[in-house]
């Protein structure tokens, strides 16, 4: 071959080469800068929108056909129509290239899938009286439609949200009724289906004793109260009345106890109420979740009362009844041993302390039995040490007969009775530590006005009063300064009034003496002495002094031995 024939072939490939080149580059520019896009996700809208080129037009179509147009606003896709929840949409884009892409625009198909109906988590909701609830979703919402009693409301959030705050359902505990709810996962989105909530508030806050209310506790026993729920506000106390030394404490969140003092010996003391007052409402004990008392609650208990027979072994000891005693073992004078005995009695012996003490007297005797001889022993008492007088062996008598026994300080005035005897001519005994002081004819009420038959205290007295009332036949009366005048029942009353004669009903009720000698049973009738009055029939007189042959063995009254 001649080499200018090599050269033309050479130069030939040089020239098809420089021909392939551009055609090449030209294909790859095309390709690198043809219109591309993608979706990502988006909190508002359907989808981010990631392109190249510049949206001509989207539209969504769903499972069914339908078809949605979509909007392009600051890189993202907005749905024209409303959109069903939790489904697979086919989203058609059309994007051209920039403006001097001489090639048209490229279209192109993506899926989408629009987020599932938020759930609400809850089946039922306890929630608190007058407090927001919070609703938890199982995904973000828009939106809630919340119907509750037949009202209707919605409650938009500016970015879609998975717990929502609800005003309260509830005002009180114990209430309860429905809640029906509706999502929106986006506000392009269609409402979820309805779900309905049963809603209750706690139930009232209950509370349980130990021990039981109304029954006796011991004078140092704690007092517990139970609650139905952990109470939040453990700073609240009960307050206690009465007002003991003694300090509250929580047990647990449920239980809250008092225990008295054990500097105190006498803790509650015997035979009175104890009341528990316990702050309710709204501002009193609630629990965590609002429940509460309806309102303010009072528990009560009563003490053990005191030893009826350790009451007449110390009203006897210090002079109160006409009575000796004498323990079997001596009682340590100590106020811890006496209070363990005003609960339980030792042991020992009751006699008479006078060998001729009047019979009737003697028949109100009966041991461990709160009888009027006992009733007129504490009265007297009550007097003595300036208490107030209402028979009562109640906490305030119990320590000063404990501290009168360890002091020894016995009754200054000694033991007085009076007997009356309606047999005619009616009689009036005065008999006095074993003595008769005196015996005087007396008159007591007429069959229209009858006397109180029985025994009982004195209990007020005035060295003269006015006596004002109407008479059987109806004319009134009106009787100034009528002295010496000692009440024992009602509106019957020992006392002095001027009259003709005396021994036979001639009163409206009352037993009159002669005023010189209601003048001498003044000084000794007391509160708490004893009046008895017996019917016609009964002794008139008794002797000034019985001999000790009359008490026998076989009486009940001659001793009394027991064992607490």
């Amino acid at each position: 071959m001649s080499r200018s024939r090599a050269a033309k072939r050479q130069s030939s490939r040089w020239v098809k080469t420089l021909w392939v080149l551009p055609v090449v580059a030209v294909a790859g520019f095309v390709y690198g800068t043809s219109p591309k896009a993608s979706l990502t996700a988006s909190s508002t809208a359907l989808a981010r929108l990631n392109t190249n080129g510049t949206l001509k037009s989207a539209v969504a179509i769903g499972p069914d056909g339908q078809k949605i147009k979509l909007a392009e606003k600051q890189n993202r896709l907005w749905p024209l129509a409303s959109m069903t929840a939790g489904t697979r949409y086919q989203v058609h884009l059309s994007v051209a290239g920039p403006s001097w892409w001489p090639f048209g625009s490229s279209n192109l198909s993506l899926g989408v899938t629009t987020p599932k109906d938020p759930m609400v988590r809850a089946t039922d909701l306890t929630v608190s009286p007058n407090s927001p609830v919070d609703l938890a979703l199982s995904s973000p919402a828009s939106s809630l439609d919340i119907i509750t009693r037949n009202h209707k409301s919605v409650i938009r959030a500016s970015v879609p949200q998975d717990t929502y705050s609800l005003r309260s359902l509830g005002s009180t505990p114990g209430e309860k009724g429905t809640l029906t709810v509706q999502t929106q996962a986006r506000a392009w989105e269609s409402v979820s289906t309805p779900k309905t909530l049963s809603w209750r508030t706690p139930s009232w806050l209950k509370l349980q004793a130990s021990p039981s209310t109304n029954t006796a506790i011991g004078l140092n026993q704690p007092l517990t109260i139970h609650f139905s729920h952990p109470v939040a506000n453990t700073d609240l106390q009960p307050t206690l009345t009465p007002n003991i030394q003694g300090h509250w404490t929580w047990k647990n969140s449920t239980t809250e106890e008092f225990v008295p003092s054990t500097s105190s010996p006498w803790g509650w003391g015997p035979d009175q109420v104890i009341k528990v007052s316990i702050p309710g409402g709204t501002q009193g004990y609630h629990s965590a979740q609002g429940a509460y008392l309806p309102k303010n609650t009072v528990m009560s208990w009563a003490t053990n009362a005191g030893s009826t027979l350790r009451l007449q072994e110390l009203l006897a000891k210090l002079g109160y009844l006409p009575l000796k005693w004498a323990p079997t073992s001596p009682v340590p004078a100590t106020l811890s041993a006496q209070i363990n005995a005003m609960m339980n009695a030792p042991q020992g012996n009751f006699s008479w302390q006078y060998a001729n003490t009047l019979p009737p007297l003697m028949a109100l005797w009966h041991p461990g039995q709160y009888t009027v001889m006992v009733k007129g022993a504490v009265m007297n008492f009550e007097r003595v040490h300036n208490l107030p007088v209402d028979g009562i062996a109640g906490p305030i008598v119990w320590k000063a007969l404990i501290n009168a026994d360890l002091a020894n300080q016995t009754n200054p005035d000694g033991y007085s009775y009076v007997y009356v005897s309606e047999s005619q001519p009616e009689t009036l005994t005065l008999w006095h530590n074993g003595t008769i002081v005196l015996r005087s004819p007396t008159n007591t009420g007429i069959p229209q006005s009858p006397t109180y038959l029985g025994t009982q205290p004195v209990y007020v007295r005035y060295r003269s009063q006015t006596m004002k009332g109407v008479n059987p036949n109806g004319v009134p009366y009106n009787d100034p300064g009528v002295p010496y005048v000692n009440y024992f029942d009602g509106g019957d009353a020992v006392h002095g009034f001027p009259r003709a004669k005396y021994g036979f009903p001639q009163s409206l009720g009352c037993v009159e003496l002669p005023i010189p000698e209601a003048a001498k049973v003044w000084p000794y009738l007391h509160y708490g002495s004893l009046v008895t009055v017996d019917p016609p029939g009964s002794p008139s007189t008794y002797p000034t002094s019985i001999s000790s042959s009359a008490l026998t063995s076989t009486t009940p009254f001659q001793q009394f031995a027991y064992d607490s």
